[in-house]
């Protein structure tokens, strides 16, 4: 490929700019990408966390944690082996003035959800009226000892430790005990989270299981919100694959008297267009290059109340979407070089 590099580097601007370009729009699908992700998981690192195949929730609930309630006997007909989930949604304030909206879920501290949470400091402890706290908390200025005093409630819970990645709707979770949470919801439970699926026999009448990803895609707001960057990211796709075309047929129609003479002097047609495509592949490769670097470094300098996430799998999926689009983009100059006749553009 050395006819390819040699062009290049003797025509240092323009392909330049074909770079930049690339680069800019990399860069843009990968800051896209990052926040899709980050939001994303803001709305289901806890239920991730959980590490659970299906949840049963009331069938009029439309999949909706807060819209659904269990009564007694539904719960009593279950399997004993699932985690029974009661969740409220608050504000919570410490002593010392600091205030957080949060989701407030009960659950058994023997259940198989409690026994999979990570500490990163603190105890797991959520007996009396003690709960183990998202560590967003802890950024937020909230200590170990400290009381969350619930609005529009008597109730303080003490924060007895941290636990990773435990957000739920964008909210961090407050894990307590279902004695804890009974005064605010009136011991009603939400939800009973398995391990493994359900047979449908032993699922009551009145409920409904859902399998924990479709569970996430029912969250308020999820699935708009995935199908919104989803729909921005491959537009800007298409934005690659159209930059790529044009630049790449100009040059190639201002170099056709060279590509001619090089016909003439004995060149194959499939030298030229492997060296068009090669072009392609290195301008792509260099300006993803570029991006990524740089979208490491926003994601690091940004301060933590953005939720961008910049993840290996992501990156290497967008680089690798960007370089095809980028070689689909030369199939279209690729066309005029076959077309090319030595002979008119010589005697031209």
């Amino acid at each position: 490929m050395f006819l390819a590099i040699k062009e290049m580097l003797h025509e240092k601007l323009r392909y330049s700019l074909i770079v930049a370009l690339i680069f800019l729009v990399s860069y843009l699908l990968i800051i896209l990408t990052g926040l899709a992700t980050g939001l994303a998981n803001l709305n289901k690192a806890a239920i991730n966390e959980w590490d659970a195949s299906s949840i049963v929730l009331n069938s009029d609930s439309e999949g909706r944690l807060q819209q659904s309630f269990l009564s007694q006997d539904e719960v009593a007909s279950l399997p004993n082996n699932g985690t029974r989930i009661s969740q409220y949604s608050t504000l919570v304030k410490s002593e010392n003035g600091l205030k957080e909206n949060t989701q407030l879920v009960g659950l058994d501290s023997k259940s198989f959800i409690f026994k999979k949470l990570k500490i990163t400091s603190g105890s797991k402890n959520i007996r009396n009226n003690a709960g183990v706290v998202s560590d967003k908390f802890k950024s937020d200025g909230f200590k170990i000892g400290d009381h969350l005093l619930v609005a529009n409630s008597s109730l303080r819970i003490k924060i007895t430790g941290f636990t990773p990645r435990a957000t739920l709707s964008a909210l961090p979770v407050v894990y307590i005990s279902p004695d804890t949470i009974q005064p605010l919801n009136k011991g009603v439970t939400n939800a009973v989270v398995f391990k493994n699926k359900l047979k449908n026999s032993k699922i009551p009448k009145g409920t409904n299981q859902l399998s924990i990803g479709s569970f996430i895609n029912k969250l308020p707001g999820y699935s708009a919100q995935q199908l919104t960057f989803n729909f921005m990211i491959g537009f800007l796709y298409i934005i690659i694959l159209i930059v790529i075309s044009i630049f790449l047929y100009i040059l190639t129609v201002q170099k056709l008297p060279n590509l001619g003479v090089l016909k003439a002097q004995g060149v194959s047609t499939q030298y030229l267009v492997l060296s068009t495509l090669f072009q392609s592949f290195i301008m792509s490769v260099i300006g993803v290059i570029i991006a990524i670097i740089l979208g490491e470094i926003t994601a690091i300098t940004l301060p933590s109340e953005v939720p961008i996430v910049i993840d290996k799998s992501n990156i290497i999926v967008t680089g690798i979407g960007i370089i095809i689009m980028s070689l689909l983009g030369a199939l279209i100059p690729i066309r005029q070089i076959a077309k090319v006749d030595p002979y008119k553009i010589i005697g031209g």
